[in-house]
């Protein structure tokens, strides 16, 4: 199952996956955004119009295996290159924009790929935001059946296993239900190698998180049926950081930045104002919870 093939496609600069990035004049703080599987950087463009309508610079790309990437679909050799990648991008990043106070934001997967990199690296990071955070989304890979797996994903690992992707898991809006179950750039499986390092990389994240002194915002829906709320819970209350909060947010779902108009203005409003507040200045009030 190879990359899906466009003429053109933009690279993120001074990197090699494609992406891009939304710098509006006078940025104050830059967001990395770290997609989760089976997804794509493009899947949040109006989060960078959003944000970038709020001062935030965004930048995107995708990972290996997803998106426009080279290779094998939802395959990567090692989990682990997903984090190493992330250093590269970030710290591409940081000779680019020196001044700039530069976060990062990883959403399910991408949650873990931020958490593994934060173990020992992130030093070019001001803070890190998650959300639907996967820590208790992965089996755990635990007596018999941990050990089959290994094997399995050792001997095999190419295999093709079903991600039972259901857009109505995702979010509310049927728009963007729709939008995703007949995305082309959407795999609905992925090699057993990919998630037997998925679940690995999330045994490996729990047991050093109090290593984490980063300042962190985890952002979850408490109806999220794909990764446990419990996953950010357990995050949040593990870190090492003494900057750390969770917000939840009541009968959104897993996708939290595609819900309605207003729940999505929220999230954006928190996600620039805990920025701002680590980049300038005291800290102010956090948003309201939707329905609040």
């Amino acid at each position: 199952m190879s990359a899906p093939q466009r003429t053109g496609f933009d690279t993120l600069p001074a990197t090699r996956f494609p992406g891009y990035e939304v710098v509006p004049r006078g940025a104050q703080a830059g967001l990395l955004i770290v997609h989760g599987i089976a997804e794509h950087a493009d899947r949040y463009r109006h989060v960078a119009a959003a944000l970038g309508n709020n001062g935030i610079a965004c930048f995107a790309y995708d990972q290996q295996g997803h998106g426009l990437f080279p290779g094998t679909r939802t395959h990567v050799q090692d989990f682990a290159d997903f984090a190493k990648d992330l250093e590269s991008v970030g710290k591409a990043l940081r000779e680019r924009f020196p001044a700039l106070p530069l976060f990062v934001w990883g959403h399910s997967m991408g949650s873990v790929v931020v958490t593994l990199a934060a173990i020992d690296g992130l030093s070019w990071a001001n803070g890190v935001i998650t959300s639907g955070a996967a820590l208790h989304a992965t089996p755990k890979l635990d007596g018999i059946g941990g050990a089959v797996a290994r094997i399995a994903a050792s001997v095999a690992p190419r295999v093709r296993i079903s991600l039972r992707i259901d857009g109505t898991k995702l979010s509310r809006v049927e728009e963007i239900q729709r939008q995703h179950m007949s995305d082309p750039l959407v795999p609905r499986t992925a090699s057993l190698r990919l998630l037997y390092g998925f679940a690995l990389a999330c045994r490996q994240c729990n047991a050093n998180l109090a290593r984490i002194t980063h300042p962190w915002l985890a952002v979850h829906g408490e109806a999220d049926a794909v990764c446990p709320p419990s996953g950010s819970k357990a995050l949040i209350g593990g870190l090492g950081s003494t900057d750390k909060q969770l917000v939840t947010y009541p009968q959104l779902l897993h996708e939290v930045h595609n819900e309605d108009d207003r729940s999505r203005a929220i999230l954006f409003e928190l996600m620039t104002r805990w920025m701002l507040e680590r980049s300038h200045g005291p800290q102010i009030p956090q948003a309201p919870l939707p329905g609040a």
